[in-house]
């Protein structure tokens, strides 16, 4: 078996992998608790959750929804910065700064980041990234990144994933399809096509607007993406889109591209 983490995973994945007798199984932790808090595996398995608690470890939420941690393998405190560890641990609790859901069966599910909620005109709180997530299950796509703080509706701006677009548009067999980005755009050039006669293609705006349509009927009215832009390349880290760890970083998203936003709320 293989075990994942430090980022959500495609339920669809997990399920392929599971069909293939090749089990995988999500868990989740950080570092001040060494690494793990919650792990699924066999015998207790449920996909699209974290898991349940390892031995000696407890967890519960706030009444924000935001995990606590309390254990033998959480840490004692951050080295020589007492001011940070009373932020991040009180009463014994270690504050993980993420927001979930435990089910009736003690199984933990992460919904996002408590700094990264959303907060709609209306007052509904939004967590982005399991949205946001979900719409990256479109194979066209690379990057979704939602709009929808202080909004009166969610939004997004979609980026599509080039070697898709070789494999699926141009026809380019998946073994001939470089694993570099920048190779990648060669081969649009290559094969007579620039990235824009995609982006700005109304066929594809179609097919991803069903496939939009489909996904939001996993989310609540205020969740779902009334509007989306498909913008004319993908985030980057040179751009201060992405951390080096590839997550996206979102001030600079909203700020790189405002003018498209704002677009999508002009009514």
């Amino acid at each position: 078996y293989a075990a994942t983490g430090a980022a959500p995973i495609n339920p669809d994945i997990l399920k392929l992998f599971h069909f293939l007798d090749i089990p995988i199984f999500e868990g989740y932790g950080m570092t001040e608790n060494t690494a793990v808090a919650t792990v699924n595996y066999h015998g207790n398995n449920k996909i699209g959750t974290v898991g349940k608690p390892l031995p000696e470890t407890e967890i519960k939420l706030s009444e924000e929804g935001e995990v606590l941690l309390k254990g033998q393998y959480v840490m004692k405190g951050y080295y020589k910065n007492e001011e940070a560890t009373n932020e991040s641990i009180i009463d014994g609790w270690l504050h993980t700064g993420d927001v979930g859901s435990i089910d009736s069966d003690g199984f933990l599910s992460i919904t996002g980041r408590k700094k990264e909620i959303y907060v709609s005109s209306a007052g509904k709180n939004i967590a982005p990234l399991v949205i946001e997530e979900t719409m990256k299950s479109i194979s066209i796509l690379s990057q979704c990144f939602l709009v929808g703080d202080n909004r009166k509706y969610c939004s997004a701006l979609f980026t599509l994933d080039v070697g898709a677009i070789l494999r699926d548009k141009v026809g380019i067999e998946t073994h001939k399809i470089s694993k570099d980005p920048t190779e990648q755009y060669k081969q649009i050039k290559e094969n007579g096509y620039s990235l824009s006669d995609f982006t700005e293609n109304e066929d594809i705006k179609s097919e991803i607007q069903s496939n939009v349509d489909e996904l939001n009927r996993q989310f609540s009215n205020p969740e779902q993406i009334k509007k989306f832009s498909i913008l004319p390349r993908d985030f980057t880290i040179d751009h201060g889109e992405l951390t080096p760890t590839l997550k996206i970083r979102r001030k600079q998203i909203n700020e790189n591209w405002s003018d498209i936003i704002e677009s999508m709320y002009i009514d």
